[in-house]
């Protein structure tokens, strides 16, 4: 009897791995359809009110968020120096509202020391996050 209940078993479960193994992953269906992996278009353009918006939703799907701005984001903004950190390097910020604001951390301290207070710049950054009141773009070109 117990030989029959093994047997049973091996055969139920070779039966349900064969249903999944026949049934492609969602990803590689759609990447047959496609033909291929999804491909990043660049960098997303943006205003920053939106893309604050976007990583502080309620609920956001941060995995979708990390595959949409993979290639980074293009925003424009007014800048606001806010000091500068022990190397030198500015910090600058664009404010959105009376408290929101998104830090940008360029990667070219010259280029970085260049922007003054109140200019509008356009940078192309990766997204570091956003939380609160903060988003963070760093490697800003």
């Amino acid at each position: 009897m117990k030989h029959l209940a093994l047997i049973a078993l091996l055969v139920f479960a070779a039966c349900s791995s064969k249903k999944t193994q026949d049934q492609p992953a969602p990803k590689a269906a759609e990447e047959a359809k496609t033909g291929g992996p999804a491909k990043t278009g660049g960098p997303v353009k943006t205003d920053p009110k939106a893309l604050f918006d976007e990583f502080t939703k309620p609920g956001v799907d941060g995995m979708a968020l990390i595959d949409k701005y993979s290639g980074g984001a293009t925003i424009s903004g007014k800048v606001a120096v806010k000091g500068a950190e022990e190397d030198g390097k500015p910090i600058l910020w664009i404010m959105l509202d009376g408290n929101k604001h998104i830090s940008l951390d360029y990667t070219d301290v010259a280029k970085a020391k260049a922007v003054k207070d109140g200019d509008t710049v356009t940078v192309t950054c990766k997204v570091g996050g956003a939380m609160d009141n903060l988003m963070m773009l760093t490697d800003c070109t």
